[in-house]
């Protein structure tokens, strides 16, 4: 768990600083957030021994890495605190938040003294106050940091908790509720911590190289794990509806493109937007596809309907027939605007229109609409295949 611990947290943090940083100074609570990434990753990065073993070489000072742990830690419980308050929006947030501020400070700078001038200082590492949880100084430094990260995560939990409710129910809500539970999480993590020192007392334990043992168990290592795991799943969820939209959006282009192709080259003035050049070009279009996408249903839906507006009021040809017993009307509109566009291209009249259809065929919101031409669209790529004895397909370009 250790190696697993040391290495993959703080990786997992810094991605998520990288990830953010280009967004971080947008809002207030994106900063906030953001900072919130960065002291999380800068406290999580102490623990490997190489890293912390340069900072002792740097500084001069043996267990340097256990204060810049726990100062980040209190900076990164109140960065949180100030990115909840910032998304809960309560009056007088500005107020509070130099509160918040003053409090963290003077939090840090009394860490920093007890580290200087009260704190034992006879082993090196993080873990050199291990073999002395008994000593006064210790239990009151120790004693501060609980105290100030415990009461940051459990305000920070009631207010994420609280704010849920006002969130829609969908993935949003699902990222509230991992942070809400992450900051719980943590105010866990500082009971048990509590528990932990008040019950193992002074390590007695050294090494091979006269270092104490770090007194820890599965549950020290396990639940800081979690607490980051719930933290990166809370930031990552909610963004996830944008790449999901973007890949369905994506998709359905992919599959309407056959459809619209063959149309827009038989009418061309329907088309909206930008054409694209190619079906696979379009696959590196990057962006909300959304407007895309409404603008391919609409150019194809215009397209059928001037094709209709070409079927002969007089003696038209034959309707087009299909299977018996086919209640399909999208595979049947895909026949029909097959044919059409063959028609046009010869510079004949359109079929006339299949019984089960009508002018109105189609969805009656933009929604719907798209997901009948999609269910169109699918019929008509196998139609294309398979042409017809009268004349060869098109040219989709």
């Amino acid at each position: 768990m250790r190696p697993l611990f040391e290495w993959l947290m703080p990786l997992l943090a810094w991605s998520v600083v990288i990830w953010r940083a280009p967004s971080a100074f947008s809002t207030r609570a994106n900063l906030a957030l953001w900072a919130t990434f960065v002291a999380g990753a800068i406290g999580l990065s102490t623990r490997p021994p190489r890293i912390a073993g340069f900072l002792e070489s740097v500084t001069g000072i043996d267990d340097v890495t256990l204060l810049v742990k726990h100062l980040a830690g209190v900076a990164a419980a109140s960065f949180l605190l100030d990115y909840v308050h910032a998304i809960h929006k309560r009056p007088g947030q500005e107020r509070a938040a130099r509160r918040r501020l003053l409090f963290t400070c003077t939090a840090m700078t009394v860490l920093t003294g007890l580290f200087v001038f009260v704190l034992p200082h006879d082993y090196t590492g993080a873990y050199g106050i291990d073999a002395h949880y008994g000593h006064p100084g210790v239990q009151l430094y120790l004693g501060v940091f609980y105290a100030v990260y415990a009461a940051s995560s459990v305000q920070a939990t009631v207010l994420f908790w609280s704010n849920r409710r006002n969130v829609a129910p969908g993935l949003l809500r699902v990222g509230v509720t991992c942070l809400a539970a992450a900051t719980a999480n943590g105010v866990l993590y500082t009971l048990y911590r509590i528990y932990f020192v008040l019950r193992e007392g002074d390590s007695t334990i050294l090494d091979a190289e006269g270092n104490p043992v770090p007194l820890t168990d599965p549950i020290c290592e396990l639940l800081p794990a979690v607490t980051v795991v719930l933290l990166v799943l809370g930031v990552s969820i909610p963004p996830t509806r944008s790449l999901v939209r973007y890949c369905r959006d994506q998709y359905a282009l992919w599959r309407l493109h056959p459809l619209w192709a063959d149309l827009v080259t038989a009418v061309p003035h329907v088309v909206l937007g930008t054409p694209a050049t190619s079906r696979v070009r379009e696959l590196f279009a990057f962006g909300d596809r959304s407007l895309d996408v409404a603008h391919r249903a609409f150019a194809i839906r215009d397209a059928a309907l001037a094709l209709r507006d070409d079927t002969p009021t007089e003696e038209p040809p034959p309707a087009l027939p299909h299977p018996a017993g086919d209640t399909d009307r999208a595979a049947t509109e895909a026949r029909w605007l097959h044919l059409s566009v063959q028609q046009r291209t010869q510079h004949l009249p359109a079929p006339a229109l299949p019984a089960t259809l009508d002018r109105t065929t189609g969805g009656r919101t933009p929604r719907e609409e798209i997901a009948w031409l999609l269910k169109v669209a699918a019929a008509y790529h196998p139609v294309g295949n398979a042409g017809t004895a009268r004349s060869p397909r098109p040219s989709m370009r």
